[in-house]
């Protein structure tokens, strides 16, 4: 399958990999929620609730972001920053990544286990299960063979960690769906 959409045209294939994503990660969720929870999706997941909070801490948080982003790149790496991100890096991984995997592992994962859990550890095991959902790429792009690692495994968790105390502040699946987008699109701009 990645072999045949990897021949195909660039456009249509980011296309084709943001429909398959929404597919593999949004759909089941909706269909759980629906059927399993017996509960209207949008409202359980939190895309319906707090809409003004939401933004607000998005902004905020976003903002702190972007400033350290540049701060990061000014003080640390000095890379040039890319600009040209094409089509495939604004839709599947700026926009997309921010919305599949905030309604699957806040929207959902977190909430459910914290039917079961007190917040903390459920939101300890849903940074958890966000790091791991990560492996696949890294082992594709060789991550695993840099001496850096650890402090990529330890950053993800923590970002996770983060992104479920600002979803429990916020009451607003939006607010970590845009921090998730701008962090990405700081990575992608930045590194």
């Amino acid at each position: 399958m990645v072999d045949f959409i990897n021949t195909m045209d660039p456009t249509v294939a980011s296309i084709v990999g943001a429909v398959i994503k929404l597919l593999v990660w949004v759909a089941p969720i909706i269909i759980l929620v629906k059927l399993v929870e017996k509960k209207e999706p949008l409202k359980f997941l939190g895309l319906r609730e707090n809409l003004s909070k939401g933004f607000g801490w998005a902004t905020w948080v976003s903002f702190a972001l972007v400033i350290f982003f540049i701060m990061a790149n000014l003080l640390f790496s000095q890379t040039e920053i890319n600009l040209n991100l094409g089509l495939h890096t604004w839709l599947n991984t700026v926009i997309l990544v921010g919305i599949t995997e905030e309604i699957v592992f806040r929207g959902f994962i977190l909430r459910k286990l914290m039917q079961q859990f007190t917040f903390w550890k459920a939101n300890s095991i849903t940074a958890l299960l966000f790091l791991t959902i990560h492996f696949p790429i890294w082992f594709h792009h060789e991550l695993f063979e840099r001496p850096g690692i650890l402090f990529t495994f330890i950053q993800v968790f923590i970002i996770g960690f983060i992104f479920g105390l600002i979803y429990r502040k916020s009451n607003s699946l939006w607010s970590v769906i845009i921090i998730h987008s701008v962090y990405n699109l700081g990575v992608s701009i930045f590194i």
